[in-house]
């Protein structure tokens, strides 16, 4: 248990950085008190019970690369890895116009991904070799000293600059991003691209293979994490959500819950979007660049549909669809080990997953139902004759921050300029995308951050 006379730390915001914050925290010897507005515990990380058919689902699919070394080892620290699925290696299923081919990483470890680029049917023998040739020159990037000037253009410029094809971008290149960036490739920073191709797909086999969860979204982020910080003393108060901050002399002295209740903390983090950072912070700081940071930064929507067949429906646990809105479609019958029989004994439930979804997010549920059960019979015979038993549309408005060209400038640090104020969440700078690993990032940055002020007090005094 932790020391009843260590610090205080108030951490507004339960999603995965403030969990990561709050665990690392507690690793660390802090008191946690931690405040989520919500009912639940994750943050965009989470599931809900279905009012029709009282199943849990997910507000959307998450998968984690096992380049994401600080979101597996905070699912170690809470207990959850055996919650988790991961591929032995990289595998994922293209189909393009009814053919199919696969991206894998070989069995051989050092031959990498070239076996199957040269194998990919979707790419003509030319763009092989370009993508090929573009794979080798960005190796070679030093994004230390490049990244300034690569947060300057666009993704899809740098690789047409090197000589990449309209197809090869659409058939491999922005395959990739899309999904992984929340945004198309001519609309994220050539810095943001490059950082994703070295950490996912050019260094081990580990790096690149594919991990999600074997049960729903709240199970994993909330019931793992809330037992482990309540194993060791520490406070969640959710349904409280915060008013705004308190002051004294020009430090922070912790948070007022919307009932009036003022909690006092000796240091505050605010794991929140970057949305909600102006509403908190109190107005003599207003001024204080992370602020205007965290407005610069604009956000990008994912959608998620979720439709129950009456049938089997694909065979893979997940698969990516070119020349097509559908984007990737997850099986979640064949994903996650709960009972859901919604569908019947023979029924299937599946995801589709809609990155950079303006269009879409304007639908509604109708119109999404129309356009993607039809969309769905195009690239699966069998959904032809299958009826849908039950069909959910999830819109996350501000899904993910966006990472257009002169974002890396407004990425403010987890520790302000504000005495004991800090940040965590994905948005901060943890050099990594708008993913569940920038936000474990930002959370052990934002927990260490204030474990060296207090050392630094410590020595002082």
């Amino acid at each position: 248990m932790i020391s009843p006379d260590a610090p205080r730390v108030a951490i507004v915001g339960g999603g995965l950085a403030g969990l990561a914050t709050a665990v690392r925290c507690t690793i660390l010897g802090f008191n946690v008190r931690l405040f989520e507005k919500r009912a639940y515990l994750g943050g965009r990380a989470f599931s809900f019970m279905d009012r029709e058919t009282n199943v849990e689902i997910d507000n959307g699919q998450h998968v984690y690369l096992g380049a994401c070394t600080a979101f597996r080892a905070y699912l170690k620290d809470i207990d959850a890895l055996e919650s988790v699925h991961e591929q032995d290696r990289l595998n994922l299923p293209v189909q393009r116009d009814g053919i199919m081919s696969t991206l894998s990483w070989s069995s051989i470890p050092a031959a990498g991904m070239l076996p199957s680029l040269l194998r990919y049917r979707h790419l003509s023998w030319p763009d092989k070799l370009r993508v090929i040739r573009g794979m080798l020159a960005m190796r070679f990037v030093n994004l230390s000293k490049r990244g300034d000037e690569l947060d300057q253009i666009t993704f899809r410029s740098w690789l047409e600059g090197g000589g990449q094809t309209a197809s090869a971008i659409e058939n491999l290149w922005n395959l990739i991003v899309l999904p992984s960036l929340n945004d198309d490739i001519g609309d994220v920073s050539a810095h943001a691209g490059i950082m994703l191709f070295q950490t996912a797909l050019m260094g081990s086999g580990d790096d690149a293979k594919i991990g999600y969860s074997r049960v729903a979204l709240t199970q994993l982020a909330d019931e793992h994490a809330r037992q482990y910080l309540e194993s060791h003393g520490q406070s969640i108060e959710i349904e409280s959500g915060v008013a705004g901050l308190t002051t004294t002399d020009g430090r922070i002295t912790g948070v007022t819950i919307l009932n009036g209740e003022a909690t006092e903390a000796d240091a505050v983090v605010l794991a929140v979007q970057n949305t909600d950072i102006k509403r908190l912070v109190p107005d003599e700081f207003a001024a204080e660049s992370f602020v205007a940071d965290a407005e610069s930064l604009g956000t990008t929507p994912i959608v998620g549909i979720h439709i129950w067949y009456d049938r089997q429906i694909m065979e893979a646990p997940f698969q990516a669809i070119l020349n097509s809105p559908l984007q990737f479609i997850f099986n979640v019958s064949e994903m996650q080990a709960a009972e859901d029989d919604v569908g019947g004994d023979a029924g299937q439930h599946i995801v589709i997953s809609l990155s950079g979804a303006w269009e879409w997010a304007k639908l509604d549920r109708a119109q999404l139902q129309e356009r993607f059960v039809a969309e769905m019979a195009k690239v699966f015979p069998v959904a032809r004759g299958a009826e849908v038993v039950r069909f959910v549309s999830v819109k996350q408005v501000n899904a993910t921050f966006r990472v257009t060209p002169g974002s890396m400038a407004h990425r403010a640090s987890q520790r302000t300029n504000v005495p004991n104020l800090y940040l965590a969440g994905d948005w901060t700078d943890t050099n990594w995308p708008s993913t569940m690993e920038s936000a474990v990032r930002s959370g052990n940055l934002a927990a260490e951050a204030i474990a060296e002020q207090f050392r630094d007090e410590l020595v002082t005094s």
